[in-house]
């Protein structure tokens, strides 16, 4: 059980180490941003979306609460 609710940046932090430990992270990123203001996730009704790039500077990916 989570003591306080977990930040926007913790979430892409959680996400980006699953994807690490299972061998699907793109080679392409070679950095990831969790957040510019991490913010509290005090809800389950979020959307996360992404986009990636291939050949731009960037991809993103979100959360839209």
């Amino acid at each position: 059980m989570l003591k306080k609710p977990m930040t926007t940046e913790e979430l892409f932090d959680k996400i980006k180490g699953i994807l690490k430990e299972k061998d699907k992270l793109p080679e392409i990123l070679d950095y990831g941003l969790g957040a510019y203001r991490p913010v509290p996730i005090k809800t389950y009704e979020f959307d996360l979306k992404s986009n990636l790039v291939h050949g731009a500077a960037r991809g993103f990916i979100w959360i839209c609460g």
